[in-house]
């Protein structure tokens, strides 16, 4: 089948027979598949046949894009297929997406969004493209830069907040800003975001008369369950165990 999208996908099977080529070159016999990635650029035909048996096996795919300048950081439309390869980093980034899928995860739009742009930097650094013009940013966000961004955020802390939207106040490309961001207050911006709603939390907490769920919706979580989960992996604790510490300190 050719595709008309590029995609990585991560594999967790072993196959007993198969056979699997990308493009009509190198055929590939691995039998197990378990932690291999394979990436198939757009326009690639992928074909073989599996047979599996007595264990169940599974692949997380993701398709990926980009704006196709030869400038940007992001861009793969350059890469080559590659079948049946291991790469820690890209493997433990696809790992972080599927646990925001099936709910294992931190459930937060930058996040996801920030997951997303690190899938195509490391694709990038996967196939070694050393001749590319990555231009990184040198430094971090100015002065201005970060006050804006920080109003910002102070200001739509109970809405969802993106990526693209730091970015824009900071007037910079995704990527370049989630390095600037990163050298400057030294936290990605999705995590100085969470940061952010679950110190907000905290003070609303010490307020009896709101529930829980209304604390997460004033703070940008789409339910208490979320705020539970996040509360949780960033203070140690559920809100309401914080909540009821508060009371009796």
């Amino acid at each position: 089948m050719k595709e008309d999208a590029a995609f990585l996908a991560l594999h967790n099977s072993i196959r007993t027979d198969g056979m699997t080529t990308i493009n009509g070159g190198s055929r590939s016999t691995l039998t197990d598949l378990r932690d291999k990635l394979t990436f198939v650029p757009i326009g690639s035909s992928v074909e073989g046949w599996n047979r599996f048996e007595g264990r169940v096996s599974s692949v997380f795919a993701v398709h990926l894009t980009s704006n196709g300048s030869n400038h940007d950081a992001n861009d793969i439309s350059k890469v080559p297929p590659s079948l049946y390869f291991e790469n820690n980093d890209l493997k433990a980034t696809l790992q972080k997406l599927q646990s925001i899928l099936d709910g294992s995860g931190i459930n937060d739009p930058a996040y996801a969004e920030t997951l997303g742009l690190l899938l195509l930097w490391e694709v990038r650094q996967a196939a070694d493209l050393k001749q590319s013009l990555l231009n990184p940013v040198r430094g971090g966000l100015t002065v201005r830069q970060l006050r804006q961004v920080k109003d910002f955020i102070d200001a739509q802390i109970s809405n969802e907040i993106t990526i693209s939207d730091l970015a824009a106040v900071a007037g910079l490309s995704q990527y370049h800003f989630i390095r600037a961001f990163k050298d400057t207050v030294g936290l990605p911006p999705y995590q100085y975001v969470l940061s952010e709603r679950i110190h907000r939390a905290k003070g609303l907490l010490s307020k009896p008369d709101l529930s829980l769920g209304e604390v997460a919706l004033a703070v940008g979580f789409s339910d208490a369950s979320q705020l539970n989960r996040v509360f949780r992996k960033f203070v140690g604790v559920t809100p309401t165990a914080y909540r009821r510490d508060q009371h009796w300190a």
